[in-house]
């Protein structure tokens, strides 16, 4: 979405709560970018920025046998992540605490890994991996995945909606050249498949459209469901020119 389109904030957060996934993404590529960690503490201190409701959150849980402080500003998220957390006998194991990303509540050297998916655009990728860097131990890692171009030439009208949406894009190549200008080693990097954006958009296109209905008298409502359903059609048309990729790296 374009500044003269943003809608209230509540109205997106709102929207959001009843979607599971808030952006691309899937158990299988989270513990795939998992994989790629493999000198981890048996039990790592691990901090997840922009959790939402936990759909990495829950499988990093399970599969890390560590102890996960789960980050997100919109506290309904993080009350849904605590009783899934709870259902499924891992409420000791997360502890949720609603913050601002741009401004996270830590000491430094406090975490083994810090993850985040499909979120750091809202600081920049190399502004986030700045930030959140003195939070790690010595040696310590961190996975995060990133909208990317994957063409030198990408088509005019993605170019025209990513360029006003989120200039600093770039491609998979230079985000590893901003990786290792932040003081990281680069441990792996792979794009997320098409199955991914496919576990938004389905869900996301339904929720639009009922969207759509509920707030037919709304202009702002309105104005918002147009921008969420250029995304979908343009991902349709134009998703082989761009991607989320995983960069996994270790601080140095």
């Amino acid at each position: 979405m374009t500044e003269q389109s943003e809608p209230p904030l509540e109205m997106v957060f709102s929207f959001y709560e009843s979607i599971q996934r808030k952006g691309p993404g899937s158990e299988a590529s989270t513990l795939k970018a998992f994989s790629l960690l493999n000198d981890l503490p048996a039990t790592p201190r691990i901090v997840e920025f922009g959790c939402g409701a936990g759909v990495a959150t829950l499988p990093l849980a399970r599969s890390s046998r560590g102890h996960l402080t789960a980050v997100d500003i919109h506290q309904p998220f993080l009350d849904e992540l605590q009783a899934t957390a709870a259902h499924e006998g891992l409420a000791d194991r997360i502890t949720t605490v609603q913050a601002d990303m741009g401004n996270p509540p830590f000491p430094n050297n406090t975490f083994d890994l810090i993850w985040s998916e499909s979120a750091i655009y809202n600081l920049g990728f190399e502004q986030g991996l700045r930030l959140w860097k003195p939070l790690l131990k010595p040696g310590g890692h961190i996975a995060v995945s990133e909208v990317v171009w994957l063409t030198s030439e990408p088509p005019r009208k993605a170019k025209e909606f990513w360029d006003a949406d989120y200039p600093s894009m770039t491609t998979v190549n230079e985000n590893q050249n901003r990786m290792k200008a932040a003081g990281f080693d680069l441990l792996g990097h792979f794009v997320i498949p098409t199955e991914d954006w496919q576990n938004y958009y389905g869900p996301l296109q339904d929720h639009v459209t009922a969207f759509r209905t509920k707030h037919s008298a709304n202009a702002t409502a309105q104005a918002f469901a147009d921008s969420l359903q250029q995304e979908i059609d343009l991902w349709k048309e134009y998703g082989d020119s761009y991607g989320y990729c995983f960069f996994i790296g270790k601080a140095v």
